[in-house]
């Protein structure tokens, strides 16, 4: 009987080698299958190693990006050619926070892969609420387009593709603020009504909040590294202008090189598919019009120093004193380069990127 029992015990005893060797065999396998492929966090260690010896090449400026290949990294030698992905066109972004780097990898050897794009101008249309070609771009127009985007867990809609095929977002989620386009001292009216240069010697009050919107104490904890790694620098529209004059066009005076901006009067009215629509006849352009809603414009008017012009939802675009309260509703670009990931574009089903 003890006999039995020990041949027993024996059996239970060499079974539970024979499978824990099995299971170590198998994390084995499994380890070693995954050291085999490139991934994004071998890809981000990879990048990180390069920058060590090439620091130089690194982004300078606050919120700046620079993109490292996957190819880079190989002709280099710091990822071998034999993993399996290695020819793919992936790539590491490294974006400038200030206080440190963030790094954000993409994997790109699915095929499948589409920019957003790609995507927007599968969608043109040529009547109706949509995008639209326009004077060498491409414009969002009409009272509801499936133009939504969800950027930095924040909802946007499309303004349209620039000429650079930058593709442009206007902020459209809840909180919303509100503040004077300027309010210092003006010497020609001799009150604190403000002065209407945008940029001026000393930034207007609306410069100063745009300029602080990716960092600032509501919204700023979205605005990660890697959504900020898919923003764009972009021209704003900051011509003064004269809706009662010939001097219509904001875009007279460009300010290159802006990471965030606001809506311009141009940008308003194009967006309107009333054929009344037009800068000496504003009112209409409330009309078939997704951009309607109160809130400055990033243009002053040209027949004084202290008014600006702003959106009202129910006459159109009109002028108020600089220091007069209104909504102020941030511009920011994505890079042609941003990734489409699913959705439609409708409020319930927008467009996810990465």
């Amino acid at each position: 009987m003890d006999k039995l029992l020990e041949n027993k015990l024996f059996r239970i005893c060499l079974i539970s080698v024979v499978v824990i060797i099995l299971i170590i065999l198998i994390i084995a396998i499994f380890v070693g299958s995954k050291a085999k492929v490139v991934t994004e966090a071998g890809l981000i260690n990879a990048a990180k190693r390069y920058y060590a010896t090439n620091e130089y090449l690194l982004p300078k400026q606050k919120y700046d990006s620079t993109t490292l290949s996957l190819a880079t990294l190989v002709s280099n030698g710091y990822v071998s050619s034999n993993l399996e992905g290695a020819s793919c066109p992936s790539y590491v972004v490294v974006t400038n926070m200030g206080s440190k780097y963030d790094y954000n990898a993409n994997i790109m050897c699915d095929g499948s892969a589409m920019t957003l794009l790609t995507k927007l101008l599968s969608t043109r249309v040529t009547s109706g609420s949509g995008l639209y070609d326009y004077n060498n771009s491409y414009i969002f127009r009409g009272e509801n387009p499936n133009n939504y985007v969800s950027l930095g867990n924040l909802k946007w809609r499309i303004i349209g593709i620039d000429e650079n095929n930058n593709i442009k977002l206007i902020y459209d989620d809840l909180y919303v603020q509100y503040l004077a386009w300027d309010d210092r001292y003006n010497k020609e009216i001799d009150e604190q009504r403000g002065i209407n240069d945008y940029v001026s010697n000393e930034k207007s009050r609306l410069k100063e909040y745009l300029d602080s919107f990716l960092s600032n104490e509501i919204t700023g904890e979205n605005f990660t590294g890697r959504v900020i790694s898919m923003l764009s620098k972009h021209s704003a529209c900051v011509g003064k202008i004269n809706v009662e004059s010939i001097n219509t066009n904001a875009c007279s005076n460009k300010l290159d090189g802006q990471l965030v901006s606001t809506i311009s009067v141009n940008d308003y009215v194009n967006a309107s598919l009333d054929s009344n629509c037009s800068m000496t006849k504003s009112i209409n352009c409330q009309n078939y019009n997704f951009l309607n809603k109160y809130g400055w414009t990033i243009n002053a008017n040209s027949a004084n120093s202290y008014t600006a012009y702003y959106i009202d939802e129910d006459e159109g675009l009109k002028t108020q004193f600089t220091s007069l309260g209104s909504a102020v509703r941030p511009v920011v670009a994505l890079k042609s380069s941003t990734i489409y990931v699913a959705g439609t574009g409708t409020v319930t089903d927008p467009y996810l990127i990465k």
